[in-house]
């Protein structure tokens, strides 16, 4: 029921249609404020999401934080009998005490608790969606493909194992449809902790047995203290449901196998969820993090090409670099915002930023992740080459920046490690390349021994080592690519089949050939000992921005202007597969160590991650 200028109650709080006499819920005579009445002095109440349970809940404004939009959860303990106000505490102070000191994108934040005259409130994130179980009536058949299921399966396989690994180990104890909030675009929220509980290791039982029925494991009826395996059950009947159509409530504990419902569904996911809701709790999963691992299997054996695994769109600007992790964990990318974001590649996850606090708005035109995974370099247009540490991208609570190298004397347009991480080579529009070498001094580093090379006749806008490190190869706006010594810095061969200035490079892995775009469109492949044109790739309908090999060196992926990525055959230039998922140009372009994925990022701020085999 949605209310355009509600009357709410004074008995009772619930929300009216304004020309009501009584109210609908508690029946009491309704009078008309003389004046608008914030609660708390503070939360203007804009119209009911939801009764039932123990109260209510309310969309508001806080008016003390800017009109921001929050939830308020109201309890009446006026309108509750003496046991029931008993419970309707319990579940208040349960969630009060739990989310107060949880903080995951797939959780709402508290901000606030209060009381009054009859009333307890509790005031979380205003979520804009509709609950899965709303979602799900407005489905054929009350169910959801199967992409979308796995989707839904992996966000709240992310969400539970945080919950898990807290100490102690919080037992959400009630997932079902109900409880899940869903935005717009897919984005998931766990919510109503009322009967959610810490696993106290030793304790013989819960409390209380309490649970949703068809949702809630058979041990959360019987004597023992339910584990974090009482969650993995509740997920499988969930997933089963999203899959099948049939509410679990209707026949608890029974659960048919998928292909009689889903000729569709692969019989590794049906294993996986039989396995997920067995009887004995034994004879489960292990952990939450064992079914997200086999959900990974599922989806990266059951994605079709280009398949978005993620979308990150915490940069308020275009986003001009993307680097992978060593390890294919984190994704790190920087922005015209002035901001470098390092991140988890699976959910999406800022783990932190970065920003220079003396240059507000430097574009980081370029990152790499070193070879070893400890160090991140950007270039920006501020004239700098920032290096900070980066040892755990889980756990770090904040970027090191450890040096600030200042010897170009304009923009910083690329930057590449060696492979050994001893060295870095940047690239400017002082038309120079600077090679310099990684000294440590306890927590700091300073450049050694800097190495200047001075071939290019415009700015130089790419840099790359070859894989044995031995040589540089660096392109410019004169239209060149050349390829010179690292140590000596003599110039060996300079490739001119560009008609433009060059955008992007990169070695094959074997170290034989390179690749090379330009605003002229195309790509060319090119052998490095004789500087000979292998192929020309012109499937793009305007300019290359960026370009990168695959790690097993068979396929090439580009980035364009033109909106798209395009994966083609690096031996003969076919055309593989294109990705249009961006809705403007795109800048930047990485595959993920293992070669199955490919971040893209560009004009429309966001970095997107798909299926790439």
């Amino acid at each position: 029921m949605s209310f355009t200028s509600p009357l709410y109650c004074n008995n009772c709080g619930a929300a009216n249609q304004k020309q009501a006499k009584y109210c609908f819920y508690c029946e009491e005579p309704l009078l008309a404020p003389a004046k608008e009445t914030l609660i708390k002095q503070r939360y203007r109440l804009l119209g009911s999401v939801g009764q039932g349970g123990f109260g209510a809940v309310y969309k508001a404004e806080d008016t003390q934080c800017g009109n921001r939009r929050v939830a308020l959860k109201q309890v009446n303990f006026s309108l509750l009998t003496a046991q029931e106000a008993i419970e309707a505490a319990d579940a208040f102070n349960r969630e009060v005490l739990l989310l107060s000191g949880l903080e995951h994108p797939n959780l709402p934040c508290i901000h606030d608790n209060f009381t009054d005259a009859g009333h307890w409130y509790l005031v979380l994130d205003f979520i804009e969606g509709e609950t899965l179980e709303r979602y799900l009536a407005r489905m054929k058949d009350g169910r959801l493909p199967r992409e979308e299921v796995l989707d839904i399966g992996m966000q709240l396989c992310t969400v539970l194992d945080y919950l898990h690994s807290c100490e102690p180990p919080i037992i959400f104890r009630d997932l079902k449809p109900a409880n899940v909030m869903r935005t717009a675009d897919g984005h998931l929220y766990l919510i109503d902790f009322g009967i959610a509980r810490y696993f106290k290791p030793g304790q013989a039982r819960d409390t209380r047995a309490l649970g949703s029925p068809g949702y809630a494991a058979p041990e959360q009826y019987g004597r023992a203290q339910t584990t974090p395996r009482a969650d993995i059950y509740s997920l499988g009947a969930l997933l089963h449901h999203l899959l099948t159509g049939k509410d679990p409530a209707q026949a608890p504990f029974r659960f048919a196998p998928l292909h009689r419902q889903n000729g569709a569904t692969p019989d590794r996911l049906q294993s996986l969820l039989l396995q997920m809701v067995e009887i004995d709790a034994h004879n489960r999963p292990a952990s939450i993090a064992a079914v997200q691992q086999e959900l990974e299997q599922i989806i990266a054996t059951t994605r079709p090409l280009g398949s978005l695994l993620c979308a990150y769109r915490s940069h308020n600007r275009l986003v001009l670099a993307v680097a992978w992790s060593p390890d294919g964990t984190h994704i790190a990318s920087g922005s015209s915002d002035g901001m470098i974001h390092v991140w988890n590649a699976v959910t999406g996850q800022c783990t932190f930023t970065y920003c220079d606090p003396f240059k507000w708005y430097a574009w980081s035109w370029s990152l790499a992740w070193s070879p070893d995974g400890t160090y991140i370099v950007s270039g920006s247009d501020d004239k700098s080459v920032h290096v900070w540490r980066v040892e755990n991208a889980e756990t770090a609570a904040a970027l090191d920046c450890v040096f600030t190298y200042r010897g170009h004397a304009n923009w910083v347009n690329a930057v590449a490690w060696s492979p050994d991480s001893t060295r870095i080579a940047s690239g400017s529009d002082d038309m120079t390349v600077h090679v310099w070498q990684m000294r440590q001094e306890r927590r700091a580093v300073k450049p050694d021994q800097v190495d200047i090379y001075r071939g290019h006749s415009r700015w130089v806008e790419a840099v790359a080592w070859s894989p044995d490190g031995n040589f540089i190869a660096s392109g410019g706006n004169d239209g060149t690519v050349q390829v010179w010594n690292a140590a000596t810095k003599e110039t060996s061969l300079i490739y001119r089949d560009h008609a433009f200035g060059v955008n992007a490079l990169a070695w094959s892995p074997d170290g034989a050939c390179i690749a090379s775009c330009s605003w002229d469109n195309i790509v060319q492949v090119w052998d490095v000992a004789t500087g000979n044109t292998l192929f020309t790739y012109r499937d793009h309908a305007f300019g290359v921005n960026a370009l990168a090999w695959s790690p097993d060196g068979r396929r090439i992926a580009s980035a364009s202007k033109d909106k798209t990525v395009k994966v083609w055959d690096a031996a003969t230039g076919d055309t593989l597969f294109t990705y249009g998922g961006h809705s403007s140009w795109v800048y930047a372009v990485a595959w993920s160590p293992d070669g199955t994925h490919i971040a893209s990022a560009g004009n429309d701020k966001t970095v997107q991650i798909w299926q790439a085999v």
